[in-house]
């Protein structure tokens, strides 16, 4: 009880100081301005925005099917696409959390072993890390000049980098991991051979959940096609991309920007999701509209174009999420 109280209690901080920050940004500004801005949007390029984001869940569930069948299953598309669905409306209102979430659903019509799930989630998870560092070197390199800018107009955000960057604590960072190495190698012994002691039911459990979460991360392994797989990943951080630089084209004053810009816009936009904050509310905004200020955009212009395409990817998650939740039941209930 104490553990889930202080988790509730984490949520709750991170959830307020996002809402602040939130309110930072925008305590200023007319909510006429606001109102004015999405009445003369272009929707077309709105609905643009819809269907990349539906193209993307597509191909993750897609994806993650690919994974999962070296395992000896064969999940239904239909609810591998809800379940990621339900992902992304759970991670709205619990950081982190829809990744267990969509395991569970998975799990429960497909009859899969939870923890084969879980393993096939690391693999994705490591994919998509590979694929997002590859994307941040060649936006970086492309765009130095611009990262450069933004962080000379920024000299707070620039001392705190240098600051955690800075020898000594490199120098801790390397120590710490060397004494964490040197407990492992010291302790690894005693382990095993608790490990071997384990008998009866509950060392059997642990074993079988040990092997099954093992040869979910394997599954890659045995994968037949696996560029179709690297396809998919790359495929589902283009239309991420395009999610957003859709969303330049239907609001005039950022209709004129390029593809480029995009790509840096949705790399910043991208770190400052890393917050554990819901939905990246707030600090999402900030980094969006200060990234666009260094190409031109007025600051209001830019609070504008953050609060529409953050409502705009929000708004299709809460809802096609909402209606996964709904159907999920409906579609297995012969089963």
């Amino acid at each position: 009880m104490r553990k889930k109280l202080l988790n509730i209690l984490k949520y709750i901080i991170f959830l307020s100081i996002g809402i602040f920050v939130f309110w930072l940004v925008y305590k200023n500004e007319s909510i006429d301005y606001y109102k004015g801005a999405f009445k003369n949007l272009n929707y077309f390029w709105i609905v643009l925005s819809v269907f990349f984001s539906i193209l993307s869940i597509i191909s993750r569930a897609i994806r993650w099917n690919m994974l999962i069948r070296p395992l000896g299953y064969k999940p239904r598309l239909y609810n591998t696409f809800l379940s990621v669905l339900a992902m992304y409306f759970v991670n709205l209102l619990i950081p982190r959390a829809g990744e267990v979430f969509r395991c569970t659903i998975l799990s429960r019509y497909e009859k899969i072993p939870f923890t084969k799930l879980a393993g096939t989630v690391v693999i994705e998870r490591m994919a998509d890390l590979v694929i997002l560092v590859v994307l941040a070197v060649v936006i970086v390199t492309s765009q130095l000049g611009v990262i450069i800018t933004f962080f000379n107009t920024h000299p707070d955000v620039k001392a705190r980098m240098t600051e955690i960057l800075s020898t000594r604590n490199i120098l801790i960072a390397v120590l710490v991991m060397a004494f964490l190495m040197a407990l492992f190698i010291l302790f690894r012994k005693f382990f095993m051979q608790k490990r071997q002691m384990q008998k009866g039911k509950l060392g059997r459990r642990l074993q079988l959940l040990k092997r099954n979460f093992a040869a979910g991360i394997t599954s890659v392994v045995q994968m037949e096609n696996k560029w179709l797989f690297i396809g998919h990943t790359f495929f589902i951080f283009t239309a991420w991309l395009f999610m957003l630089y859709v969303v330049f084209l239907a609001y005039e004053p950022t209709a004129h920007l390029s593809l480029q810009i995009g790509m840096i816009t949705f790399l910043m936009g991208g770190l400052a999701m890393l917050a554990p904050v819901q939905g990246g509310i707030g600090p999402w905004h900030f980094m969006v509209y200060e990234t666009l200020l260094i190409y031109g955009i007025d600051t209001a212009d830019g609070k504008v174009f953050a609060l529409i395409a953050h409502t705009t990817t929000n708004l299709i998650y809460l809802t096609f999420g909402l209606l996964a939740l709904l159907i999920i039941p409906l579609v297995n209930a012969r089963r």
